[in-house]
């Protein structure tokens, strides 16, 4: 079946000489995985298009139950200004890419999932300053499309003994937008997003384990 559908590209691996396999979450069909052959050719310009994170408009073969996909057509659907130049950027791309392929799933029709991670990373890429905190702010919004929302400090920790600092830097970060100007540093927002990553391991009941944490920490350090 040909259809056309939008994605929201992840991850590659090489795949033999010349293709790759590539892992992109769709809204009509979830994630998926799809072979792009002769892609990594030397003529070949086109693996530019899947950069972590970029929006595709594309038209594919669906076969349900395949392991597999492939790609009729591809093309920008987003063009971004930042998110691949500015280099705290490109470490929090590769730390959004990396959560989001082990929590997102390959059920059909999840428009409205799509479109907060769309509008969400359009947000990031106009933002001049002030983004260091967008991943966390981003993983909370996200909560909500689990059924899980994040709505205080509370739900993040088991123990009675309430950091203010922590407290009122989480409050400000569910109740700000993506352009409010919140203060922190590198101390709170590791300790934040160490907690929302167990906090979505225990309700989704997967091990998040991720390789590209400490590059996050370290490049906003």
């Amino acid at each position: 079946m040909i259809s056309k559908t939008k994605g929201l590209v992840l991850s590659y691996i090489k795949y033999g000489d010349t293709s790759i396999i590539c892992k992109i979450f769709t809204d009509s069909f979830g994630l998926q995985s799809y072979i792009i052959n002769g892609i990594r050719n030397s003529k070949s310009k086109n693996i530019a298009l899947y950069q972590p994170l970029n929006i595709l408009d594309m038209v594919v073969y669906h076969k349900k139950n395949s392991g597999v996909q492939r790609i009729k057509e591809a093309k920008l659907d987003v063009i971004y200004t930042s998110i691949h130049n500015d280099m705290k950027k490109v470490s929090v791309c590769f730390f959004l890419s990396e959560f989001l392929s082990k929590i997102l799933n390959n059920e059909s029709d999840q428009e409205d999932k799509f479109d907060f991670i769309q509008n969400s990373l359009i947000e990031f890429d106009r933002l001049n300053s002030r983004f260091s905190n967008f991943h966390i702010q981003f993983l909370i919004k996200l909560s909500k499309y689990y059924g899980i929302d994040i709505i205080s400090l509370d739900q993040l920790i088991v123990s009675n003994n309430t950091d203010k600092v922590l407290d009122e830097f989480v409050q400000k970060c569910i109740d700000e937008s993506y352009q409010g100007n919140i203060n922190s540093n590198n101390i709170l927002r590791n300790k934040v997003i160490n907690l929302i990553i167990e906090y979505f391991s225990i309700h989704l009941e997967i091990n998040i384990k991720l390789k590209s944490t400490d590059v996050l920490k370290e490049i906003f350090n």
